[in-house]
């Protein structure tokens, strides 16, 4: 989601516009899913365009009570995680439903910039990406796609 359009959505409640990344994401999934082989130039192409697209949107994510990120560790005893976000408010809303019912404590939204992500990286060697509206898409950035091309 354009930040723009959040900050309309928060002013005063607009419908806000849909994510952009979404749209290639769905785009991508459509297609991996016709042909089965992500060596394909059109996926390749998909790709870069999602890389560029995800470096000019902002994103939701789930914060607990002590206002830390909620993480999806990748195995029960491994320390190693992805964090969720979700690419507009109406994907947040529906992956907030389904992920709360996992968590004992409140939950709440929290805005976060691929910045703020690239910072996460940066400071937790535990990190590892994000995933993309885990509750519909499940589209995975590890580290090395994550970085912010200048």
């Amino acid at each position: 989601m354009k930040k723009k359009d959040y900050e309309k959505y928060k002013k005063d409640g607009t419908r806000s516009s849909k994510s952009q990344l979404k749209e290639l994401i769905n785009i991508y999934i459509d297609i991996n899913n016709k042909i089965k082989n992500e060596s394909s130039f059109k996926l390749k192409s998909l790709k870069e365009n999602i890389k560029k697209t995800y470096q000019e949107e902002i994103y939701f994510t789930i914060i607990d009570e002590k206002s830390q990120i909620i993480k999806f560790n990748i195995t029960e005893k491994s320390k190693k995680y992805f964090i969720p976000v979700f690419t507009d408010i109406n994907e947040f809303k529906l992956g907030f439903k389904k992920i709360s019912k996992l968590f004992l404590d409140s939950l709440t939204l929290k805005v976060i910039s691929p910045l703020d992500i690239v910072e996460i990286s940066k400071k937790d060697e535990n990190f590892q990406g994000i995933i993309i509206n885990p509750h519909n898409q499940n589209f995975s950035f590890d580290i090395e796609s994550l970085k912010i091309k200048k």
